[in-house]
């Protein structure tokens, strides 16, 4: 029994003794790190800091719109008989550009013929008839009356022959200008009212573009401007048009105003209907443009670190636009501010700070 107490309380002597050694080592070490660490705070909050600054640059801001368009051919023509008839011959085909007065299609016309002949002889007996009297007159042989009703006989005979060459000229339909036609469900043999519709004709040289444009910018257009024009059917190629007319009206339904450019197309390559992606480019106001990477993001939003008498500082700004690694901003910025890009994490607002440029390609302002 006294040989186990004599263990217990050497086991806890050898106890107690480390735990006074292991608290004095902890001690000690403790006070040396806090030493070391509260001399390293003062130096810290006493020395500068080294970050890397570009200056500012003021860029001109691009607005950038972007619409849908519809083309149009600059005259188009939907073609209908203007009497009922039978078709004798269809002279066109789909696609075929045609002249300014090519005949297109003609309706049986034998009739009309005929009282243009009947026309034409009528009104030479009448002129017969007048060129006799006129001989009788000098003798008295005849009465001025009769004289001027043979007169107003060949008027009326001359009036008819006019009246059988229109009926006539009725039973053909021609182009009323140079274009493209179109397709034709008519053939020869069919019978043919004044709303049949024969074809359809463009002139497709030319084609006005219409879009609408957003109310906020219908004071930035005006005819003769350039605008960027893209067929969906030929989206890699870019044409430029020129804007031609536009509303006189803001829409109150879309908010929008209506707009047409025109677009030359000589080889008549597009088709009217087409849809167009329509690109306009405004010239805005100048902004601060700074590095992306410059820019800082709190609850209190966008700030950007500026360095003012080797002093730093903290500047809200509101972002305006993005553009290829740039910010364009808004916000008490002056041309040639220091802006740090590198080291703000250890910037308070009035420490000192060491500047140095930033390496790298410098940002460019934009034209």
């Amino acid at each position: 029994m006294v040989i186990v107490m004599k263990l217990r309380l050497q086991i806890a002597v050898t106890f107690i003794l480390a735990v006074v050694l292991a608290g004095g080592w902890l001690w000690l070490g403790g006070g040396a790190d806090g030493v070391r660490s509260g001399g390293h705070k003062r130096s810290s909050s006493s020395a500068a800091s080294l970050v890397l600054v570009e200056p500012v640059r003021f860029a001109v801001d691009t607005v950038v719109v972007r619409a849908i368009g519809t083309g149009e051919a600059l005259k188009s023509a939907s073609l209908y008989p203007s009497v009922a008839g039978e078709v004798v011959d269809v002279a066109f085909r789909a696609e075929q550009h045609v002249k300014k007065g090519a005949a297109l299609l003609r309706l049986d016309d034998k009739h009309q013929r005929l009282a243009v002949r009947l026309a034409m002889v009528a009104e030479k007996e009448t002129r017969r008839q007048l060129k006799r009297l006129e001989k009788l007159i000098p003798s008295g042989a005849t009465s001025v009356s009769r004289l001027q009703t043979a007169q107003t006989n060949l008027e009326s005979a001359s009036l008819r022959i006019d009246q059988a060459r229109a009926a006539l000229q009725d039973r053909t339909i021609y182009a009323p200008f140079d274009g493209i036609i179109g397709l034709t469900d008519v053939e020869k043999g069919d019978r043919v009212s004044e709303n049949t519709l024969i074809a359809t004709l463009d002139d497709r040289s030319v084609i006005l573009v219409e879009f609408n444009l957003p109310e906020e910018y219908a004071d930035h257009i005006k005819t003769g401007d350039s605008v960027s024009l893209r067929p969906w059917t030929l989206l890699s190629r870019d044409m430029q048009g020129v804007i031609v007319a536009s509303g006189s009206r803001i829409d109150p339904v879309t908010r929008s105003l209506r707009v047409k450019a025109r677009l030359n197309d000589a080889d008549e390559s597009i088709r009217p209907g087409t849809s167009f992606q329509v690109r306009l480019e405004f010239k805005g106001r100048s902004f601060p443009q700074v590095r992306e990477v410059a820019v800082l993001w709190s609850r209190d939003g966008a700030s950007v670190w500026r360095i003012a008498d080797g002093r730093a500082e903290r500047v809200f700004v509101k972002i305006i636009r993005r553009d290829r690694g740039t910010i364009l901003v808004d916000g008490p910025l002056r041309a040639g501010d220091a802006i740090v890009v590198e080291g703000v994490q250890g910037l308070r607002p009035g420490k000192t700070a060491k500047t140095a440029p930033a390496s790298g390609e410098k940002t460019r302002p934009q034209s």
